[in-house]
């Protein structure tokens, strides 16, 4: 849960404060370091808080990412949040992609070309062909008699942490971590409930669909050509002529001679 020793500074999410209340949520809570948002507002559901909540932090001293990898930030560089949705609002399977397609837009519309790489980051394509990481998304289910999806996002804004990695700032964007937090809250309601052109949109802005590709699997690597989604947002790759279906694995995009 929150830490009880952490400092809560409502006035520097302004913005996004008053778009989480338009969007339904009943709780919007700023702190500056927690060890992870998403572990926090899963910890409260599951002592029975199932309330939609925000919860944003400055600095995360054990970030989760896929497979428990650490997500590093280097603090105030990068948007950090955590949304608990009750799966009423939306079928659980659409929330991750909607939040995605919802973040590209808003840096897009900033000027950052981003593109989303499945299975949940945004990124930008560098001129060698390869892409830096500019966001990733966690989400974790919370079942029960009222299920929840927490839903994490970080986003590099100011700085980029690490190598291959990109910032808003960086590619040219001006947005900061409230103008970026109020839009992505603002719009979720609205792009939840239009399934079909979060799927488009991801189809649309793939990194992915259409390059060859290595999926790393636990049951051994699937190397083929991506060629689309199916309804559940699953991979699909052709390989050896027949297409598979992978909904858990880590994709590298494997370079070509056009690239």
């Amino acid at each position: 849960m929150t830490p009880p020793n952490a400092t809560p500074e409502p006035g520097i999410f302004a913005a996004s404060q008053a778009a989480a209340a338009g969007a339904g949520f009943s709780s919007f809570r700023h702190v500056r370091s927690t060890g992870s948002t998403n572990t926090d507002l899963a910890d409260e559901a599951r002592a029975g808080d199932r309330a939609p909540a925000v919860l944003v932090t400055d600095h995360q001293t054990a970030g989760r990412g896929r497979l428990d990898r650490v997500w590093i930030d280097d603090s105030d560089g990068q948007l950090m949040v955590s949304v608990r949705i009750p799966t009423a609002w939306a079928d659980a399977s659409m929330i991750g992609p909607a939040f995605a397609v919802l973040a590209r837009a808003v840096v897009a519309a900033d000027g950052v070309p981003a593109l989303i790489k499945w299975p949940n980051d945004l990124c930008v394509r560098r001129g060698d062909g390869n892409f830096a990481k500019l966001a990733g998304y966690l989400g974790e289910y919370v079942g029960g008699a009222e299920p929840v999806v927490i839903l994490g996002m970080g986003i590099n804004v100011e700085s980029a942490p690490f190598d291959g990695s990109a910032s808003v700032h960086g590619e040219g964007g001006s947005l900061g971590r409230d103008d970026i937090l109020a839009a992505l809250l603002g719009g979720l309601p609205g792009m939840l409930a239009r399934p079909a052109q979060v799927r488009r949109e991801l189809l649309a802005h793939s990194a992915t669909i259409g390059r060859w590709v290595r999926v790393e699997c636990v049951g051994g690597d699937l190397v083929g050509q991506a060629v689309g989604l199916d309804d559940s947002g699953a991979l699909q790759v052709k390989s050896e002529g027949t297409v598979h279906t992978v909904s858990v694995g880590d994709v590298v995009h494997l370079r070509t001679t056009s690239d």
